[in-house]
């Protein structure tokens, strides 16, 4: 790329050449008119002095004596065509010369014709080309003419010369304009040279904040100088526009990268041009591998059918998708709303997977509740329209009726009781809470439950030396771990062997509940905090469990902003470890 003197130079040079191309024809016309003007004005001197003439004979004698002082040939022709004098051909013919020869040159019938002729033609008589140019006058009321003969290699050398001066002025004045427009040029140009120097650091990316220009001091710094400080002002403002907008855009994005929904937005052709973290999470891919791409149908079918469909539409269009992440399944709600202006369109993606997994955990609540006071009350149905038919029936079948009615109206009340914890424990007040030893109300439950199981071992580790304080309700604790070490002697096939241990640090009490039970099968650990979830059904309806023990105890745990984990082994025994936070966490 030619630089802004190098281009005024070669439109010099071209202009040169131009100009050279162009003189070349006009140069010869140039010479031809010269040599003209210069022949008819020596004619009209020769003319004026042979009109003074009184005869022939006189013109004859007057152009003798100046023959010596005329370079060029001259002749003169009479009226009749017939050659009077001529100062050349006389001594070159000698007595064949006549003044009775007449002449028919081409330049001598124009004059006559016009009163001025002009022709170029080649002399066999001088073995030369001559430029001839014959004028006519009155003469005594005749009409003469005077021819004169000019070498026409003297208009050569003429051309040539005149060519070549041409050339050699027209380079020197190229050359001296060309160098005083690069002073010129180089001179004014400086101070841009000098923004130019101070603003590229910048444009190539070496400075990150366009630098401040300074210009050295020049006799032509003045407008200049204005422009520096000019930009200089542009600069400052631009840089607290971008200041500005990129704090706006780092808030928007901390905004964005907070929610919990993802937000993908696109161009109108679909190029990802920002997408959070939530998003880039749903759809399991990089950011690296989204951003400046287009959003297309591999990545995700129905949010790609979405986004083009909004910016068709120009509304607001809504769907649900389904996702498998890590195993799982996650339903997501998608919302794409097109952008003003044809500009793009703005893909939002809602987790609703709590939502429907609370919807579902509904429906089996009420469905698995709705089964477990069916099957008892089914039992007391019957076996009351069974008495009511039947007055007469024996007292011991009586009595066995009877029997299972109120067992399973205990039943009955047991699981009302439960649901009843359970909303119970859903709603803890905050007033609830209240400092509590934790040691005394473990304690409390081992007693209870040895009234109930007097031939189980309870044994409490690293008990007796610590501060088991910690801020909760000591109603639903204490049912928490009472339901524990409870199941713990329950499902023991002998002499129930429980340990509980404590350890505490810092920030909470961690409580270790085992046991030598009949353990818990693999494929049930997942499941045992679920509602009416039960291991085996049957033993546990034998031994009046309604489902819900384990479930209560996890709620009651997690409103406590705990945890609760649970290992076991067939056949040995399981374990529930317990994790309370000692200080009390606002949500």
């Amino acid at each position: 790329m030619f630089s802004f003197s190098q281009r005024i130079f070669i439109s010099y040079v071209a202009v040169f050449l131009l100009f050279i191309t162009l003189m070349y024809p006009f140069t010869d016309q140039i010479v031809h008119r010269i040599t003209n003007k210069a022949m008819e004005d020596r004619a009209d001197d020769l003319i004026e002095k042979i009109q003074t003439a009184p005869n022939n004979d006189s013109i004859i004698k007057l152009l003798k004596d100046l023959k010596a002082t005329v370079f060029f040939r001259m002749s003169v022709i009479t009226d009749e065509r017939k050659v009077l004098y001529d100062s050349r051909i006389k001594r070159l013919i000698g007595p064949r010369f006549s003044q009775e020869y007449v002449v028919n040159h081409p330049e001598v019938m124009e004059a006559f014709k016009y009163g001025i002729g002009y022709n170029e033609d080649y002399s066999d008589l001088l073995a030369q080309k001559f430029a001839y140019m014959a004028k006519g006058f009155d003469f005594h009321g005749k009409t003469y003419i005077l021819r004169i003969a000019f070498p026409y290699n003297y208009v050569t050398e003429l051309t040539k010369d005149l060519k070549f001066s041409f050339i050699v002025v027209a380079t020197i004045v190229l050359l001296l304009f060309s160098l005083l427009t690069w002073f010129v040029i180089n001179y004014m140009t400086k101070p841009i040279q000098q923004i130019i120097n101070a603003i590229k650091p910048y444009q190539d990316g070496n400075e990150p904040d366009l630098p401040e220009i300074q210009l050295k001091a020049t006799s032509s710094s003045d407008e200049f100088q204005k422009l520096a400080e000019t930009l200089n002002s542009l600069s400052i403002k631009i840089r607290n526009h971008i200041a500005v907008i990129t704090q706006e855009r780092n808030v928007i994005e901390t905004v964005l990268e907070s929610l919990l929904e993802g937000v993908i937005a696109v161009d109108d052709e679909t190029k990802v041009i920002y997408a959070n973290s939530t998003a880039l999470n749903f759809l399991g891919i990089q950011r690296s591998d989204l951003i400046g791409k287009k959003f297309d149908a591999s990545i995700e079918a129905k949010c790609h059918e979405l986004l083009i469909a909004c910016q068709l539409n120009k509304k607001i269009l809504k769907e649900t998708l389904q996702l498998k992440k890590d195993g799982k399944r996650i339903i997501l709600d998608i919302v794409a709303s097109p952008k003003k202006g044809n500009q793009g369109a703005i893909l939002v993606l809602q987790d609703q997977t709590s939502h429907h997994k609370l919807l579902e955990m509904r429906k089996d609540f009420i469905a698995n509740a709705s089964h477990e006071l069916k099957t008892p009350l089914t039992i007391v149905r019957g076996f009351a329209e069974a008495l009511h038919d039947n007055p007469d029936l024996p007292n011991s079948m009586k009595e066995d009726m009877t029997l299972k009615i109120v067992k399973n109206c205990k039943r009955m009340n047991h699981i009302i009781l439960d649901l009843l914890t359970l909303s119970d424990v859903e709603n803890i007040p905050e007033s609830r809470m209240q400092s509590i030893e934790l040691l005394a109300i473990i304690t409390k439950c081992q007693k209870t439950i040895k009234e109930v199981y007097p031939e189980a071992i309870i044994e409490m580790e690293n008990a007796s030396k610590q501060n088991m304080e910690i801020v909760g309700d000591p109603y639903l604790l204490e049912l928490a771990f009472n339901n524990l070490i409870e199941n713990a002697a329950k499902y023991s096939k002998e002499s129930p062997k429980i340990r509980i241990n404590f350890q505490k640090n810092n920030s909470f009490i961690k409580i270790t509940i085992s046991d030598n039970g009949i353990g818990i099968p693999k494929e049930d650990l997942d499941h045992i905090f679920e509602r009416f979830y039960t291991v085996n059904k049957a033993h546990s309806r034998k031994l009046g469990g309604s489902g819900l023990g384990l479930s209560i105890v996890e709620t009651i745990i997690h409103k406590h902003f705990g945890k609760i984990h649970v290992t076991s082994v067939m056949d040995q025994g399981t374990t529930f470890t317990i994790e309370l936070p000692i200080e009390r966490i606002t949500p």
